[in-house]
Order: structure tokens, then sequence, then C-alpha cells
């Protein structure tokens, strides 16, 4: 599983900022394990995915 850090690494560097809005507005998917949020590989990939298909 993936924190904010590691999300935004595996999006291009992207911000916090930017991590937690996709996940607010569930652009990108998300687990929440306590009060903390991960995003999985396989969710990261999908966000990818349906953005290669809107291009």
């Amino acid at each position: 599983m993936n924190d904010w850090e590691a999300t935004a690494s595996k999006l291009g560097g992207i911000s916090r900022s930017l991590v937690f809005q996709l996940w607010r507005t569930k652009e990108l998917a998300s687990v929440k394990v306590g009060k903390l949020r991960f995003s999985t590989d396989r969710q990261i990939e999908e966000y990818i995915a349906r953005l290669e298909d809107a291009a």
C-alpha cells in the first residue's frame, strides 16, 4: 500500500494537496486503515489507465 508520499511519487511527483484532492473527489480510489489513507498499486494503475483512455 502506498501512503500519500509514495502515491505522489508514482504519479510523477504531484503535490500532497493534489493526492488528497484526488482521494477526496474519489478520482483516485483509496483504502483507509485507522486514520491513515492509502492507494494500492492496482488503484494507481487503474487511475493512470483512465487518464490514458481519456487522452
